[in-house]
């Protein structure tokens, strides 16, 4: 493995164990019931995509779900809720 490679895993691990601290951190928080509600203009969206600091929640449009309350900030911010 050259230098360059080297550096470009250590970059993948360092940014692995960010979104692993994200994801205690929130898993710890208050948790928020939502509901996403679906897009008439759109059926087949469906998914709601949030990222924190690389920690991923794929959310399902009319559904309720607890959510971690910066997962909840956000979408409210986005104007999903």
């Amino acid at each position: 493995m050259n230098e360059q490679d080297q550096i470009g895993a250590k970059k993948i691990r360092t940014e692995d164990e960010e979104a692993e601290a994200t994801g205690r951190m929130l898993a710890q928080q208050e948790k928020v019931r939502i509901r996403i509600p679906l897009n008439p203009l759109n059926e087949e969206d469906t998914i709601v995509p949030v990222c924190v600091n690389g920690y991923h929640y794929w959310l399902r449009r009319g559904e309720s779900t607890e959510v971690p309350k910066t997962v909840a900030e956000i979408l409210e911010n986005a104007s999903y809720i």
